[in-house]
């Protein structure tokens, strides 16, 4: 529809997973337009962030709030976080060291994940620093709008547009079918089903009144489909990488041979 290369349309049309999809879309560098996948994957979230809260309020599909546990500050476990943080370091910097796409972004989530997931560990990183963390990847990412002319922008919000219909029509289709059969409110169902960020949409069921578990779990699992199955796309669908001989000189892929 819009012109777009395979690896730079699948970045942009990924339901959800912002922190893992512009990280990756950073990785390959030329290889993927990472204003348009900044844009489309921005809009959704602002779409999803202001139209899901203000629909369910005016149909009023709320119930009554149920709080999350409560998780350990790192000062009343440092131990703990010193093992999440030298784990997860290690992991990221070997998966890198591999040329894993995203290693930086995945090592460190699965890690977490079986930490926490096993109740090694309860403890989480300070707000702070989570903060600065997603502060500095938006700067970078923020950075590569540099120079974009009007119109440009213009067509990628097309982009955007066209692909939040097409996300929508999709996960509409499975919630109607799921309410169907299984007997879940149906403002769970649309919050748990709308493909944006988890920290968002856990804080839109807190806000809306909605079941907070059963809004994370969803997202939770599509977030780590996504964070699994993104990098292997991304490995297939790149372009061949130029490759170095032990004396440092370029090696060219397969097929690039300079025959006569």
């Amino acid at each position: 529809m819009h012109g777009w290369n395979t690896l730079t349309a699948i970045f942009a049309g990924t339901p959800g997973g912002l922190a893992q999809v512009m990280a990756l879309a950073a990785e390959e560098g030329r290889d993927c337009d990472i204003r348009g996948v900044a844009i489309v994957q921005t809009l959704r979230v602002v779409i999803l962030t202001v139209v899901v809260p203000a629909t369910l309020s005016l149909v009023g599909l709320t119930g009554t709030v149920r709080l999350p546990a409560s998780v350990t500050a790192v000062a009343d476990a440092p131990v703990a976080f010193a093992v999440l943080v030298g784990a997860a370091s290690a992991v990221a910097l070997g998966l890198l060291r591999l040329g894993f796409p995203g290693g930086l972004m995945f090592g460190p989530l699965v890690v977490s994940a079986v930490l926490h997931g096993g109740a090694f560990i309860s403890v989480t990183m300070p707000f702070w620093l989570a903060t600065a963390a997603m502060v500095g990847l938006g700067t970078v990412s923020g950075g590569r709008f540099t120079g974009t002319p009007f119109r440009l922008l213009l067509d990628y919000l097309g982009a955007a547009l066209g692909a939040f219909a097409v996300s929508l029509v999709v996960t509409a289709t499975i919630g109607i079918a799921v309410t169907l059969v299984v007997p879940l409110p149906v403002s769970d169902l649309i919050v748990a089903y709308a493909p944006g960020a988890v920290d968002v949409m856990m804080i839109l069921a807190l806000a809306l009144h909605l079941d907070p578990v059963f809004v994370g779990a969803h997202h939770l699992a599509r977030v780590f489909v996504v964070s699994l199955g993104l990098p292997i796309l991304a490995r297939y669908f790149s372009a061949p990488r130029t490759r170095r001989t032990k004396s440092g000189r370029p090696m060219l892929p397969k097929g690039d041979g300079l025959d006569g």
